[in-house]
């Protein structure tokens, strides 16, 4: 095995250090993408079949997906509602699949795996989403949209705009995370062919004889025997072969290096300076990851409020709204009586809270959230501009609100469960799953404000002690 130059042993030990970002940190986050992508689709779905636009698959517990497949795309002429829906199973078992079972890792994550997942990403056009669409289950999608926002329906079509905004932009992400490793494969495999010929005895006498013109040629007749059963790609082969020897290689070498995060200029590592008002913002954007949530929570408590109301249809309450509208009398609000927990001092007490008022407010932090979500946001670049009091003052504004929302989410689960009559109990969905992601959101976003809290008190004590931050 031959000596390593100085480029090859910084680069190596550059790919090894963003193969080692890339499992602790990169996959993860994309793991996490893909769960709050799959957490709002559901949402799409569990509205369509309450709408009676799908129908649900019979057989979908009995089928186990043990493998990332991409659900075909039906015929052109396919205006089937049934198989529609049965394709929009499928692809949610594939989510599921790739959110619980599936091994995310640079090992897994080859280039005809990726391959898959960019099809799965694909197979809905979400940005779109219209009749004249080439994709036709994107046009059937688009076309029972149309008529959901055609019925008037404020919080559907809310639920809808959202989730197709948030969904847009989730995918978004996960592209560009999936080409980030795309391109972190492509330049592994260059480092294999590296490491397996061009560093290998068997290559050592052919070495000095290496150049432009030779390179590729000489590359491919060692191989088959260095490198197995592995393809021959000779663009990439190429790119090693200008690395090494053609007249601005130092320049493509440096522009290499850059790409795995080194920076070799930088010698002497110092104390990085803490951005104070960025862990603000990242707090603030973390209110984003509420949002799915809430508009998967949504569609259950309205559901939930239905039912009830369908059980106050007797004679009295037609004879009631017959007056009321006789006598041009508004309607009374609904109200319910739900049980308030204090986290903190595990007190309980009753709360009166206006139906319609919680469902308005609800919907306004769902929107307002989702506007966090992406880094470029409007309302996002505005704070930016603000000092850091405001930021922090609003931060915990935010999170007063959290709290209230989720204690009133909390004790409405709670109440549709034993409000309703015996008969139609079963029929009442909990929001469970929903209040634990809300509750380790909100637990996430008070480590970020705590973090930035510990940050301006230590500061506070260095200037105080007469230290300057390097």
């Amino acid at each position: 095995m031959s000596v390593f130059s100085e480029f090859e042993n910084e680069l190596y030990a550059a790919a090894e250090s963003k193969s080692t970002w890339f499992e602790s940190v990169g996959l993860p986050k994309l793991v996490d993408e893909y769960r709050n992508y799959r957490s709002v689709f559901n949402t799409v779905l569990s509205l369509l079949l309450k709408k009676g636009f799908i129908e649900a698959d019979p057989y979908k517990t009995d089928k186990k997906t043990t493998k990332i497949i991409v659900p075909g795309k039906g015929d052109s002429h396919d205006n089937d509602r049934g198989s529609f829906g049965i394709r929009l199973s499928e692809y949610e078992s594939s989510l599921e699949f790739l959110c619980n079972y599936f091994k995310f890792s640079l090992e897994t994550l080859t280039m005809e795996t990726i391959k898959k997942l960019i099809q799965i990403n694909n197979y809905i056009s979400w940005n779109s989403l219209m009749s004249a669409s080439a994709k036709n289950d994107s046009r059937l999608l688009g076309e029972m949209f149309g008529s959901i926002k055609s019925t008037g329906d404020p919080l559907s079509t809310s639920v809808l705009n959202d989730s197709t905004s948030f969904i847009s932009k989730s995918l978004a992400r996960i592209n560009t995370m999936l080409k980030e490793i795309t391109d972190f494969q492509k330049e592994m495999y260059k480092i294999d062919v590296r490491k397996k010929i061009l560093d290998s005895d068997a290559f050592a006498a052919k070495k000095s004889s290496f150049n432009a013109g030779n390179g590729v040629h000489l590359i491919k007749e060692n191989f088959a025997s260095a490198m197995g059963k592995q393809p021959f790609y000779t663009e990439l082969i190429q790119e090693i072969v200008d690395e090494e020897t053609s007249a601005d290689k130092q320049a493509k070498q440096a522009a290499l290096l850059k790409k795995f995060g080194t920076q070799e200029q930088e010698k002497e590592k110092k104390r990085p300076t803490v951005n104070t008002k960025q862990i603000l913002l990242s707090a603030v954007q973390l209110l984003g990851a509420l949002a799915p949530q809430y508009t998967q929570a949504a569609p259950k408590l309205e559901e939930n409020h239905y039912i009830l109301q369908s059980e106050h249809t007797g004679f009295w309450d037609k004879l009631k709204a017959t007056l009321r509208k006789a006598f041009n009398i508004a309607e009374k609000p609904t109200e319910y009586k739900i049980k308030i927990t204090d986290p903190m001092t595990q007190s309980v007490k009753m709360q009166t809270i206006d139906y319609s008022v919680f469902m308005d407010n609800l919907m306004k932090r769902t929107r307002l959230y989702t506007s966090f979500g992406a880094s470029q946001s409007g309302n996002l670049q505005k704070l930016a501009e603000m000092s850091e009091n405001y930021i922090f003052d609003y931060l915990q504004r935010q999170l007063s609100e959290c709290y209230n929302l989720q204690v009133q989410l909390e004790g409405l689960d709670d109440f549709f469960k034993t409000a309703a009559n015996a008969v139609n109990r079963n029929k009442i969905k909990g929001i469970q799953i929903e209040l634990t992601a809300l509750k380790n959101t909100i637990i996430k976003i008070n480590q970020r404000k705590a973090e930035y809290a510990a940050y301006i008190a230590e500061q506070e004590q260095m200037k105080k002690l007469g230290i300057q931050d390097a």
